[in-house]
């Protein structure tokens, strides 16, 4: 199998960028915030939830979602 040099490599769990961050599919960033898939696609760009398209797929960054959920603390 030929693989593009634009298609980011799949791995367990997500897959890997350029640079190494790693990003989640939709069902995988929603079970680590621990919402319902159907949020991750209507509310996350309205809650401003910093999302990625490629190869035709959402994806969320692991380290913007942790970065998202720290700024969504109470006190």
């Amino acid at each position: 199998m030929t693989r593009s040099r634009h298609e980011p490599h799949q791995s367990i769990g997500g897959t890997h960028g350029e640079a190494g961050g790693r990003y989640l599919e939709v069902d995988e960033a929603a079970a680590y915030l621990c919402v319902s898939r159907r949020w991750m696609y209507r509310e996350s760009g309205r809650h401003g939830v910093p999302r990625y398209y490629f190869g035709g797929r959402l994806r969320f960054k692991i380290s913007d979602l942790d970065r998202w959920a720290r700024q969504q603390r109470v006190a």
